[in-house]
């Protein structure tokens, strides 16, 4: 077949695409990656002449594709490792190198720039190498003491089957000179729903409706005309809708009328405060607010640290993007907080972020590559939905901004990531069974998870409506890393309970001796860690199975399924003789819970909040022989230790009941001495507890025999509330203020401190 029946197809999709406002992609297969160029140079001219479409070429690959690509092509060039830099832009075709593979999140974003009427040329290796294919990347990631010869590439064999089956993509043998996939397309009636503005002059300039590039966007600003007229004093207006629909924009056109009604009411400059995991995030909010303000003739002056926008200034407000980790200490300084790609921040975080706010808007993707998950529905819109005092809009966005519905190549991409994934319907008889214990524990076959489509979205799915923030890189990790296996509970044949667990350890001496000296090595989560921060040179060495993910489906939580899971799984590492099982995952008191009660052990947290979920992270162990257990409990012992200084510093800010639950872990005596005290001390201690003195004058007295009562096993029968003022008055020094300001405060910490203090001191 000649290139020219190519080019004859080309003419077809580009045709089909203009009128349903689509997009469409042709794959080159060449070993030659010239040959594949020259050809695309030619079908991409023969479409600029059948499309008219003056839009810029984006050209994405490595460093020696984009030199290559350079003798055919003029566009804007952009190499992988940059791609989060085209986030929220548009062109309006590509040309994208998958000679070698790809990264999974890379292209999930470049794709999604492309606009209606765009073609994507993608260039390949020829079709038949997908099976074998093992990226960059896939070296970068194995595990040792695996090598990239034990990975075995299931999701670019996945990939290119469910690419050959489907609609809007066509695939070509440059070196057989045939077509191996003819393009196929369907018709959509009304792929874009009319922008009908209003008529009468409303409260929201004309001006700012006329930047909206879709009805639903139209329709955002509408409800925002109403946001300040609300009856109750605290208001959130919540906004989702999958990738591309233009949610982060509207959020930058409607700011502008946000400043002005505040400005009127504030009479002094306002302050917006914008959260989101990255400043990546957000640059599609500032680009819309600047077009915005100029629109409606306000000056303003523009804050940037490296190359992305941060802070938005005039007369009237501070605009300013702040991280998770700070947004939790500043809120309180905000007069509005704009929460974007809300489900990809962790939900305590998130609910420190916005408690006490008054005005509050959230944005967040319900599927998309960003990661983001319904667990900010589920978790964090229900406890607010719950709070008497908030009044909530919530609108769903449902048109694409850069092409019409139905576009095929986002159903191609949302199939191929694994988008779009959803769990089972769950039914009354379901239900009954779960009550009735009827469960069935199973490890899948990865390879046969791969070709059950069914098996395989139940399974991610329960991770996008849980509370993880997911990324289609980490069903890479699952499938084609040796050391890492997937695990179901079922009930009724549907899963309701999904299982990712990676094998960990068996170090030799030489990889432990290069850890010990700094070296990180890739994918040895916890040996690593037990190695850094208790320089264990024997722990490495032991095998252990560190669960990576353990989800229950949201409409069956709370109903034993994941502690039955972790049981089963426990009782599999057993089996094959592994000496310990141990997880990490971001703290919340509600997680360290459901550890604990599984009678797992902390042994490490980390100090600092991550930048971007703002989450501390905790290590927990659950060893599987008496002697990993001795050396487990020795750990533990160090870590509670650590805690006790580290809570009236770097941990003053970790939410008491969280800490509450790790000091309770401990699970042998601090072998620390009691702190002596004359009879001055035991005069002051006495005029405290009788109410003659207060306790700033005997805090030097009350923290070393908090932190020595905290050392040890034993302790007093303390109600919830009395040690949680205790921990975090006399351990993280929080303020009065802090704890609520009153007497019965005052009180309440009086009585536990004399709990402790009888225990110890009783004449």
């Amino acid at each position: 077949m000649t290139v020219k029946i190519l080019t004859s197809e080309i003419e077809k999709a580009t045709k089909v695409a203009l009128e349903n406002r689509h997009r469409f992609m042709v794959i080159l297969c060449s070993k030659d990656t010239n040959k594949s160029l020259k050809i695309a140079k030619r079908i991409y001219r023969r479409y600029l002449k059948i499309s008219k479409k003056e839009g810029e070429l984006l050209i994405v690959g490595r460093s020696d594709f984009i030199e290559r690509s350079k003798e055919f092509f003029e566009g804007k060039f952009v190499h992988y490792k940059d791609v989060q830099n085209v986030l929220g832009e548009t062109y309006q075709s590509l040309i994208l190198d998958l000679t070698n593979g790809f990264h999974p999140n890379d292209l999930g974003i470049v794709i999604e720039t492309i606009a209606e009427g765009g073609m994507i040329v993608a260039l390949s290796p020829p079709i038949e190498s997908w099976q074998k294919l093992k990226s960059r990347w896939h070296e970068e990631l194995v595990s040792e003491p695996y090598s990239v010869d034990d990975v075995v590439p299931r999701f670019y064999r996945r990939f290119i089957r469910r690419t050959l089956l489907a609609k809007g993509v066509m695939v070509y043998d440059v070196d057989g000179r045939r077509m191996i996939k003819p393009y196929e397309f369907e018709r959509v009636e009304d792929s874009r729903e009319e922008i009908i503005l209003p008529e009468e002059e409303r409260e929201i300039s004309r001006k700012l409706y006329k930047l909206c590039a879709t009805q639903d966007q139209v329709r955002v600003l509408e409800t925002f005309e109403g946001y300040f007229d609300r009856k109750r004093d605290r208001k959130a207006v919540v906004i989702t809708a999958d990738r591309g629909r233009g949610k982060t924009a509207v959020l930058g056109i409607v700011t502008p009328y946000l400043i002005w009604r505040m400005f009127k009411v504030l009479k002094r400059p306002v302050r917006i405060m914008v959260v989101a995991p990255t400043p990546y995030a957000v640059q599609t909010f500032f680009k819309f607010l600047i077009k915005a303000m100029i629109r409606v003739g306000i000056n303003f002056r523009v804050k940037e640290s490296g190359k992305l926008i941060t802070v938005v200034n005039s007369r009237f407000a501070r605009v300013e993007y702040v991280v998770p980790r700070r947004a939790m200490v500043e809120k309180d300084f905000a007069d509005i907080v704009i929460v974007d790609e809300a489900a990809g921040i962790d939900v305590p975080i998130l609910w420190k972020i916005t408690e006490g706010v008054r005005w509050m808007i959230f944005s967040t993707t319900i599927h998309g590559y960003e990661g983001a998950g319904r667990g900010f529905s589920i978790r964090f819109l229900k406890r607010l939905e719950g709070c008497e005092d908030v009044e909530i809009e919530k609108i769903h966005m449902n048109e694409p901004i850069r092409y019409g519905k139905g576009d095929p190549i986002e159903r191609w991409l949302f199939d191929v990531l694994l988008l779009d994934a959803q769990p089972s319907e769950i039914t009354d008889r379901d239900i009954q069974l779960i009550e009735e214990g009827k469960f069935k524990f199973e490890e899948i076959d990865k390879d046969k998870l791969i070709e059950d489509e069914r098996l395989l979205r139940e399974f991610f799915g329960i991770y996008v409506l849980a509370h993880y923030r997911n990324r289609p890189s980490d069903l890479v990790i699952l499938l084609d890393m040796p050391n890492h296996k997937p695990f179901v509970v079922k009930v009724n044949g549907k899963v309701v309970c999904s299982l990712h667990v990676a094998i960990e350890g068996n170090m030799d001496d030489e990889t432990i001796k290069k850890i010990s000296h700094g070296y990180k090595p890739k994918g040895q989560i916890i040996p690593d860690l037990m190695l850094k921060h208790y320089w264990d040179y024997e722990f490495p060495k032991f095998v252990g199975l560190r669960i990576v993910r353990i989800a229950t489906h949201p409409s069956v939580m709370r109903m034993g399924i994941g502690s039955y899971a972790l049981r089963r799984v426990i009782d599999w590492a057993r089996d094959r003789d592994m000496d310990w099982v141990g997880s990490g995952f971001g703290v919340s008191p509600e997680l360290l819970r459901f550890w604990l009660k599984n009678d797992f052990t902390p042994v490490h947290i980390t100090p600092q909040r991550n930048e971007v979920s703002g989450e501390h992270t905790v290590i927990v162990l659950k060893p599987l022989k008496m002697h990993v257990e001795e050396k487990v409990e020795n750990i533990n012992v160090d870590f509670v230790r650590r805690l006790i200084e580290y809570l009236s510093d770097e941990l003053k800010d970790l939410e008491t009941e969280t800490a509450m639950g790790l000091l309770k872990s401990l699970k042998r005596d601090v072998e620390i001495e009691k702190p002596c005290f004359g009879k001055v001390e035991r005069r002051r201690m006495k005029k405290y507890f009788q109410g003659q003195s207060l306790y700033e004058y005997v805090s030097d007295l009350i923290r070393p025999v908090v932190r020595y009562y905290y050392s040890k096993v034993e302790k007093v029968d303390m109600g919830e509330e009395e040690e949680r003022i205790l921990i975090a008055k006399c351990l993280q020094l929080k303020s009065w203020r802090d704890l609520g300001e009153s007497f019965k405060i005052y009180k309440i910490l009086l009585k536990a401190v004399q709990k402790i203090w009888s225990m110890y001191y009783e004449e």
